[in-house]
This record gives structure tokens, C-alpha cells and sequence, in this order.
């Protein structure tokens, strides 16, 4: 088995952590390749060819490795050295137990759908959700076409559209609902907004969204990294990616349970 490791060199945590992993997969013959990321680094793996990644740090690590392994295909095994660990399979207790199983292969995969959000510059896939959003202080004025039907005219500081996973992210936090990873749904919700009736929805995967917006200094978010400043008028179509993210899970885990035990750490 090829097994190769991501990890954010700046955070000490996650790099003595990789240190100990690389040092387990070695004396298995099982590393294959360790990435290092970093704000001095322009991390691209164009060529990643593994049978799993192995992710070290936080939420904001594992989405960035998500979107090298996806596209890919290949399953991604994460270790928490981060905060809430959301995304994350395991923490630093017992790694070379958990590593092993890794290594023999005693897991089963879960699959996570992600999105796809394609304009005029390109197309991006995300795991938990994409924004258009205002980059000042101003309120942007959105439509929201579904399947090519207008939907809402919102009012808003931005407007996200997430999958199940993203929706105990960002969508959350502007009072979204919550989805099991098993729906198959996405949610349409607006940031903070101006407007006594606005709700999100919750609409079908295979639904596409048109997000347009012709205010000026709006910005293009895709998993909480700022994509670009369009000029306006700009639209976004949004839809479910032709790939699923996959990640290596040990144990059986009550989604439920799992997300309370998580929302608790900001509760102590």
C-alpha cells in the first residue's frame, strides 16, 4: 500500500505529528510521498498518485487535502491536531494502532458529496460550501435561480450555497438546518439578512443553482478561501461535483452523537 501524508509545516503540533506518522509508514514500507504545506508554500499536487492520503491538523487541512484527493479519487484518513476536528477520523492517542489499520486495510469508506461552481474563469469543487459574498460593509442584492427558475431575490451581506457536510459549518452559523450526511440535498441559505422573511432551503442534489449579483466589491468564497473578486454583473452556477470525497472511517459513528460531542467544545 502507497500512503502519502499532508500536513501544515507552521503548525508545530501537525509537524512533529507527521514526523511520528512518517516514521510508523516507513518502517511498514508503506510511505510513499509527505506534502508539506505552509503560508511560504503555493501547494499544488498535481500528480498525487496514492492508494490513501493521510491529512494532519485541523478542519481548514482537511478541506484543502480533500480537494487534491477527491478529483482523484482516493480516500483521505484525517488526524485531529486542531481544534474541533469536524472532518477528522482520529486524534494523536493510540496512532500507531490506528495507523496499522490503515496500513491492513481494516476500514470502510464514507462518501461525501461536494459541489461544483463553475463561471466565466473556471470551475472549483467544494466539500462544504460556496459564497458570494460582499468584500465591504454593503448589503449585495442576489438572485437565486434554481434549475433555471427564479427563486428568491435576496437582500443579504451573501448568499452560500452547502452540502450535508457544510452544513454544520458556515451555513450553521446563519441558522441553517442541520443535514445528515446521508441526504441527498444541498441548502440555499443567505448570510445576515436585510429582510424580515428570508429562510434557507433546502432543495435536491441534482438541483442547480444560479447565484447573480451586480454589485460592485463582491468576492467568490469556496470552503472559507477567497477564490476572487469578479467584475460585475457575475453569476456562479453551482451544482453537485461528478466525484464524491472519500474518507477512511475506523468506527461506526452516530452522525448525531458525533456532532454534539463536537458543538460541545465551544459549550465548556
Amino acid at each position: 500500500m502507497k500512503i502519502s501524508v499532508y500536513t501544515n509545516i507552521d503548525r508545530d503540533l501537525s509537524r512533529d505529528t507527521a514526523c511520528e506518522v512518517a516514521d510508523i509508514l516507513r518502517a511498514a514500507g508503506a510511505l510513499d510521498c509527505i506534502y508539506e504545506d505552509g503560508k511560504d508554500r503555493n501547494l499544488e499536487i498535481s500528480n498525487l498518485d496514492c492508494d490513501v492520503l493521510i491529512a494532519i491538523g485541523g478542519d481548514g487541512t482537511m478541506l484543502k487535502a480533500v480537494s487534491y484527493a477527491a478529483r482523484h479519487g482516493i480516500p483521505i484518513f484525517g488526524i485531529n491536531t486542531g481544534t474541533v476536528g469536524f472532518l477528522t477520523e482520529v486524534g494523536r492517542d493510540s496512532l500507531k494502532s490506528n495507523l496499522n489499520k490503515v496500513i491492513g486495510g481494516v476500514y470502510f469508506i464514507e462518501e461525501r458529496a461536494m459541489l461544483k461552481a463553475r463561471d466565466i474563469s473556471g470551475e472549483y469543487y467544494a466539500l462544504n460550501e460556496v459564497v458570494i459574498a460582499c468584500n465591504s460593509c454593503h448589503v449585495a442584492e442576489i438572485k437565486v435561480e434554481i434549475d433555471g427558475t427564479l427563486s428568491d431575490n435576496i437582500r443579504a451581506d451573501g448568499v452560500l450555497v452547502c452540502t450535508p457536510t457544510g452544513s454544520t459549518a458556515y451555513s450553521l452559523s446563519c441558522n441553517g438546518p442541520v443535514l445528515s450526511p446521508d441526504v441527498n440535498a444541498f441548502v440555499v441559505n443567505s448570510i445576515c439578512p436585510h429582510s424580515l422573511h428570508a429562510c434557507p432551503m433546502v432543495i435536491g442534489s441534482d438541483s442547480v443553482v444560479k447565484l447573480s449579483c451586480n454589485n460592485r466589491d463582491i468576492k467568490l468564497i469556496v470552503d472559507g478561501k477567497n477564490i476572487s473578486y469578479p467584475e460585475t454583473p457575475y453569476s456562479v452556477e453551482i451544482s453537485r461535483a461528478e466525484f464524491n470525497a472519500k474518507f477512511i472511517r475506523l468506527d461506526k459513528q452516530n452522525f448525531y452523537n458525533r456532532l454534539l460531542q463536537k458543538l460541545s467544545y465551544w459549550s465548556v
